[in-house]
């Protein structure tokens, strides 16, 4: 297992959904998966066991009726979570990979309120400041440049776009971009070379 992903899976508990997390969870190793929009309100061990198995962990930040939500899943003989802190849109946490060390890990279902923008840029910085790497990852609801929109009017940076770029380099953050892309939605891989 080297991988992590972000998914804004539209619906956790779809049964495409389901079908194409295991499939990506076992085609690309992944050991830690921030899943967002799950628009799950509650969701009980039986029903997750059933999804995943016995190997894996979760935590959920239950949906507000049918929009939203976030889950973190982990391989429990890989790793272990530790929430830090949760706001309705992001939910940040340490992940302790045994023998190899520990990452602060934000999942992020970015509100398109500036206000909660903002709040969700400060609350980041604030639990980055540790001295351990950090990965944010999620559906920011913010684009960066016109390679990420498809159709519509052309792209051109609004106030969310400009304070996401001087969040990133305030704090010496870099975007990836989308590593992989289906049909269901945007996946973004990050590899762990060290693992």
């Amino acid at each position: 297992m080297d991988s992590i992903a972000f998914w804004n899976c539209g619906g956790a508990k779809k049964k495409e959904a389901s079908l194409y997390m295991k499939e990506f969870i076992n085609d690309y190793k992944v050991f830690f998966v921030g899943l967002v929009e799950t628009k799950i309100s509650s969701f009980d061990r039986i029903d997750f066991e059933r999804i995943k198995g016995p190997n894996w962990d979760f935590f959920i930040l239950p949906s507000e009726e049918l929009s939203g939500g976030i889950m973190i899943l982990w391989r429990i003989d890989i790793a272990s979570f530790s929430v830090l802190k949760t706001l309705d849109y992001c939910m940040i946490g340490d992940l302790n990979v045994f023998n190899k060390g520990s990452w602060m890990i934000a999942t992020v279902y970015g509100s398109k309120e500036v206000h909660k923008r903002r709040l969700l840029w400060d609350c980041i910085h604030e639990k980055s400041q540790r001295n351990i790497p950090a990965v944010i990852g999620g559906d920011f609801n913010c684009i960066l440049s016109q390679e990420e929109k498809r159709g519509g009017r052309k792209f051109t940076f609004s106030q969310g776009s400009l304070e996401m770029f001087k969040f990133m380099n305030d704090n010496d953050y870099h975007d990836v971009g989308v590593v992989v892309q289906d049909i269901l939605g945007s996946i973004i891989k990050w590899e762990v070379e060290e693992f």
